[in-house]
């Protein structure tokens, strides 16, 4: 996958790029979308020395975008699913309320996944495979006049 964006500010080895969004793309989550959803911010590595205001080529593997959204989407699916049959069973165990109990469970574990997700991110314990990267830098970013007095 490739998108072109330009570069809105730089952290360190990574760099934030602001991508116009095509109709192709859904609302995974992975990139923030601002300016009415036309635009998505998306963190991505800058290996190819990008500078603020550069146009640039962000690329990702088409797989590696499938299973980053499976680790987004479907650990937490899962979770509010296993969630919800534990606390079936404990409910009926319990003579509990049927519905509130499963909900609730399905609910705190959907938030605990979420969590240990971002906690996994932030470590480090996800492979870089899965984080967009500057390949190329399309056009440099124009120097403005100096402001005349």
């Amino acid at each position: 996958m490739k998108e072109i964006g330009i570069v809105e500010e730089l952290k360190g080895k990574n760099a934030k790029v602001l991508i116009k969004r095509h109709t192709a793309c859904g609302d995974c989550g992975a990139c923030q979308v601002g300016k009415e959803k036309m635009t998505m911010e998306a963190t991505a590595r800058n290996a190819a020395g990008a500078q603020v205001g550069d146009t640039v080529s962000v690329e990702m593997e088409f797989a590696n975008v499938i299973k980053a959204t499976s680790i987004m989407y479907g650990i937490p699916l899962i979770a509010f699913v296993v969630g919800c049959a534990a606390g079936y069973f404990t409910a009926v165990a319990l003579t509990l309320d049927l519905v509130l109990v499963p909900f609730f469970t399905g609910i705190l574990l959907t938030v605990i996944s979420y969590l240990v997700i971002r906690v996994f991110d932030k470590k480090g314990k996800f492979n870089s495979k899965y984080e967009p990267v500057i390949t190329e830098i399309e056009a440099e970013a124009q120097e403005l006049p100096p402001e005349s007095k």
